[in-house]
């Protein structure tokens, strides 16, 4: 495949428009509502102006979230969430493997859903949309129980009202976020103006957070944040890409860097540091699979710009403020792109390939060419106009 004539194409994810509609009055005084999103955390993260656009619509109810167990941290201190219901469904499904925990998962999630029906929520809005959160709602008897129109998994079934064809609810030019409003927009609220934040951070994190970080560098320059891991292999940009453009950046930038990920990513942040060798002394720390969610949060506070892929931490940093620049090639940025109050540079190859956006976790042809045609010189080019933008900007606390 000639890859001579791939040039990237640059997209301020922020002049995205949105479709416009008229402010909504509630009809229905909905006391206690109850929002459903399960996982994953780049979904979740997405989620978070969402309760805060149902508070102005009804300033008085209480408002619930129900989540997996492992990502209720992402949510943790949200001013405009009342309750979190923590669902233990990864666990109950590595525990059905033993017959002999079917009692005690059978009782935990009836009581699970107890808990939910106790709450008396008089509305839920299931945003994830699939069997696993439509259910959820349905077993608790919660009406009206509004959801997508999708048909995904037979969710359709559980619903009192549904919006959103498959095909508008797959458009790749309609924003994520646009599909939850319009569920929102189906209870009466308004809205237009919402921006996304992260819950406050506790000071613990962030002291420690800047402890680590005033014992890792020299000197207290700019942070950038490198991600170079992804849950799906077709979005994972090759690691010496990402050596070379780290290379790059310290040669020619003051910058520092630190490199995040899960448990999963570890060895490649690790791979990444024995490559650079002296060079990175000082300069580039290690994070990867070593921080809690809430550390991570405190940790962005600290980020003036962060390079990923579409993966969890680029929306993380957009929801901290930070600049972005995402790397894309089999996902869709006008619908799976971060939210941010800054800069958001998007980066994708152009021409795109006919196969592209394919929307798929492995690439069909095993050569993930989408990402290989974003070469390190274009994306440090990105980066560095990005480090102008932050100038007087936040710091790391080192020296």
């Amino acid at each position: 495949m000639n890859r001579a004539g791939a040039v990237p194409i640059v997209e301020d994810v922020l002049v995205r428009k949105f479709i416009p509609h008229p402010p909504q009055v509630p009809e229905r005084n909905f006391k206690k509502i109850l929002i459903v999103r399960l996982s994953s955390l780049g979904d979740v993260i997405q989620t978070l102006p969402l309760p805060t656009v149902v508070r102005r619509a009804f300033p008085h109810a209480e408002i619930g979230w129900v989540i997996d167990t492992e990502l209720a941290p992402a949510v943790k201190g949200h001013p405009d969430v009342d309750y979190i219901h923590c669902c233990d469904r990864n666990r109950w499904g590595r525990a059905l493997k033993n017959p002999l925990g079917w009692p005690r998962i059978a009782r935990e999630t009836r009581s699970f859903i107890e808990e939910i029906r106790a709450a008396g929520y008089d509305c839920a809005l299931d945003v994830q949309g699939l069997f696993k959160s439509a259910v959820i709602p349905f077993f608790a008897g919660i009406r009206p129980r509004i959801g997508f129109a999708h048909r995904r998994e037979l969710s359709h079934f559980f619903y009192t009202e549904r919006h959103l064809t498959k095909d508008e609810y797959f458009d790749p030019d309609r924003m994520h976020i646009e599909h939850m409003l319009t569920l929102a927009r189906a209870i009466g609220c308004d809205t237009q103006g919402y921006e996304i934040r992260l819950p406050e951070v506790e000071s613990e994190n962030r002291s420690k957070v800047d402890l680590i970080l005033e014992r890792a560098f020299d000197r207290p320059n700019p942070l950038v944040a490198i991600t170079p891991g992804t849950q799906w292999a077709s979005k994972r940009w090759p690691l010496e890409y990402w050596l070379a453009l780290i290379r790059l950046a310290l040669a020619e930038t003051e910058a520092n860097f630190v490199l995040i990920g899960s448990n999963a990513d570890a060895p490649m942040g690790a791979r990444l540091l024995e490559d650079l060798g002296g060079d990175a002394r000082g300069r580039v720390l290690n994070l990867a699979g070593t921080t809690s969610l809430r550390e991570l949060y405190a940790l962005f506070e600290r980020v003036a710009v962060t390079v990923a892929a579409d993966t969890a931490p680029l929306h993380i940093a957009g929801a901290a403020g930070c600049h972005l620049v995402g790397l894309f090639g089999a996902t869709p940025a006008a619908r799976t792109g971060p939210l941010s109050r800054n800069d958001v540079v998007i980066m994708t190859a152009m021409p795109k390939l006919a196969c592209q956006p394919c929307q798929l976790r492995v690439c069909r042809y095993g050569t993930t060419e989408c990402m290989r045609r974003l070469k390190p010189a274009e994306v440090f080019a990105a980066l560095k106009q990005a480090l102008k933008g932050r100038e007087g900007g936040r710091f790391s606390s080192g020296g």
